[in-house]
């Protein structure tokens, strides 16, 4: 079964007849299949979908990427990695960005398929005056992959057909001399870095050296103002004026106007338009497929020979030149997100964030927040010196940072001696409390490698604890707009803090809540050790202990310590005493066990008839 395939983008449109046998769609090269190469979307996997026509009419869709997966429109379920499905054509999916629709090809004798609308330019209706013309062509479009079939778009035929009406002094697409200069300068544009004036300026002036207007400029957009981030001239005689209404009609249509003046002072901006002959209006698409901008040019009345209007294709060069800006200026604006994101996230979050950045809008998000604190940092930054303290705290918060970011967190703040992450924001996870407590597991056992690392020039070892508590909190920028911080915020976050405190004061390296351990998969080594009323949160939490899983007798430790601890909420202290004797025979340095024992003899002792297992902590 033959197939007519169609592929959008922001930045690529597409469309062409696979006659047969499976084809591959990605950003990768062709490897062993034939293979639609996708431009501009960096959200598509290099090795991102495999068609195969079926004999019975259908294709079987199977999705080749681990991090981007198919959507089906109208189904539910996306196709994930390497599944497949079988689906009646026509169909489309969606893979990051880019659309991918199938229609199978008509054969002789069978009823004609009804044609889809095309853009046709437009044309002045006999009840109102003419509206300028205008050419959809997306930009930046891409010509199908070398060794497929091309069929022209609607938008491509139809400034086929228009007449030439170009002068010959300008180069057009048509003559092979001309197409040498296009690329030349568009190549020079992208070589220029996007922030600087000369970007603009340059991208301004190709619209009078190539297409022979008087002035040529790069509008910016930010809300409904308008700033000149680049202009040329043809002479210091020409007036550097633009129109609004034209500049309103190419945001709000999201289309490339152009025509002579009488088609320009129908559609309401002659007004301001009073001294042009023709001109040109071209969209700039920002990284979310947002008008960010304009690339305008026009040919004034100077002088006394009319030049004639723009030509469809005259237009088509300006919008191939402002699909070439767009594309650069957006590359700028992903390549500053991804920088900044990765300050936080992990490569593989940060890329999509720099495509969809709406993820980072404030939320409720069900999350696990770890706070790790170094034990001894006053004492040991006392000794160091701030220039020695500096490079040791920047290897630890690197080691420990590597822990987070291993285990798919995000790094919330640095706060002195104290590190903050989170997980299940921006994105889902439901695996939020496991993945953290695996990080903290991790973070224990970089502690011996940090300690050899600087035995010689601490003359101690340094140590963690590390608290941890699940919950929805709100996230977002925690910031301001001075200073982005991702974070969250909440009782969720508060509670997390406390429990890092807790784990003085019940002598413990890492602690989590009931909230975290109730929903952490199998395979920690965990002990309930107490119930505790930290400070300022009246509500009282359950904190349990995680172990190393290496420790061969933490089943005992575990059993015999959670029974001493059952007797002890039961107010059976000499059962107790005794169960918590016997564990401190053998564990002698165990923390949470003295520290119960501790509280049994204070029952055992006080004549208070109050009891309540609950422990008031004394201090944050």
């Amino acid at each position: 079964m033959a197939l007519h395939i169609e592929v959008s983008n922001p930045a690529q449109r597409t469309a062409f007849e696979h006659p047969s046998g499976p084809l591959e769609f990605g950003r990768g090269p062709q490897r062993e299949l034939p293979r639609c190469v996708i431009a501009g979307d960096q959200s598509v996997s290099r090795d991102q979908l495999r068609v195969e026509p079926l004999a019975d009419g259908r294709i079987r869709l199977e999705n080749l990427s681990a991090n981007t997966p198919v959507v089906v429109e109208g189904q539910s379920d996306p196709i994930i990695h390497l599944q497949a499905r079988d689906l009646a054509v026509p169909v489309a999916v969606t893979a990051g960005r880019t659309r991918i629709e199938f229609r199978p090809v008509a054969v002789p004798g069978s009823p004609p398929q009804q044609p889809r609308p095309a853009s046709p330019v437009s044309a002045p209706t006999p009840q109102a005056p003419p509206a300028p013309a205008t050419v959809t062509l997306p930009p930046g479009a891409a010509d199908p992959p070398p060794g497929l079939r091309s069929l022209p778009t609607p938008e491509r035929a139809a400034v086929a057909a228009a007449p030439a009406r170009a002068r010959p002094a300008v180069p057009s697409l048509d003559a092979a001399s001309g197409v040498g200069p296009w690329l030349e300068r568009i190549i020079e544009i992208q070589k220029i870095s996007s922030e600087s004036r000369e970007f603009h300026d340059t991208a301004a002036r190709a619209l009078i050296d190539l297409v022979g207007f008087d002035l040529g400029l790069v509008l910016l957009r930010s809300g409904e103002k308008w700033t000149i981030a680049g202009c040329g001239v043809e002479s210091d005689r020409t007036t550097v004026r633009y129109s609004q209404t034209l500049l309103k009609a190419v945001v709000d249509q999201r289309k490339t106007f152009f025509d002579d003046l009488d088609s320009l002072t129908g559609s309401g901006a002659g007004a301001s338009l009073m001294d042009i002959e023709a001109g040109v209006a071209s969209p700039i698409f920002g990284l979310t497929d947002d008008v960010i901008g304009v690339l305008y040019g026009v040919r004034t009345t100077q002088g006394l020979v009319a030049r004639g209007p723009i030509t469809p294709l005259e237009a088509q060069l300006v919008q191939l030149l402002a699909g070439s800006v767009g594309a650069t200026l957006a590359r700028s604006t992903a390549s500053q997100s991804q920088a900044t994101f990765e300050q936080f996230f992990t490569r593989e979050l940060s890329e999509q964030l720099a495509l969809r950045p709406n993820l980072l809008d404030g939320h409720d998000a069900d999350v696990s927040i770890l706070f790790c604190d170094i034990r001894g940092f006053s004492r040991i930054s006392e000794r160091l010196g701030p220039a020695g303290t500096m490079d040791w705290i920047g290897d630890v918060m690197g080691e420990l940072s590597d822990c987070v970011l291993a285990h798919s967190g995000v790094l919330v703040d640095y706060i002195g001696d104290e590190l903050i992450a989170m997980w299940g924001a921006p994105v889902d996870q439901p695996d939020h409390a496991t993945l953290s407590a695996r990080a903290a597991v991790d973070m224990l056992a970089a502690v011996p490698r940090i300690n050899e690392r600087w035995a010689a020039t601490l003359g101690e070892t340094m140590d963690l604890g590390i608290g941890i508590n699940s919950g929805v909190a709100r996230v977002g920028n925690t910031g301001s707009r001075h200073k982005f911080k991702y974070g969250p915020l909440g009782n969720t976050v508060n509670l997390a803090s406390r429990v890092q405190g807790a784990t003085k004061y019940v002598r413990s390296r890492i602690l989590v809540t009931d909230a975290t351990r109730s929903k952490m998969g199998a395979g920690f080594a965990s002990r309930r050790v107490c119930q505790v009323r930290v400070v300022n949160i009246a509500e009282p939490v359950v904190l349990h202990e995680l172990g190393r899983t290496d420790d061969a007798g933490w089943s005992e430790l575990q059993q015999a310590y959670e029974g001493a601890l059952s007797a002890f909420e039961n107010r059976d202290f000499h059962a107790a005493a005794h169960l918590l004797g016997g564990l401190l025979q053998t564990r002698p340095d165990d923390g949470p066990s003295l520290l119960l024992l501790s509280r049994v003899a204070n029952c055992l002792v006080s004549t208070d008839g109050d009891f309540n297992p609950c422990w008031d902590l004394p201090g944050k």
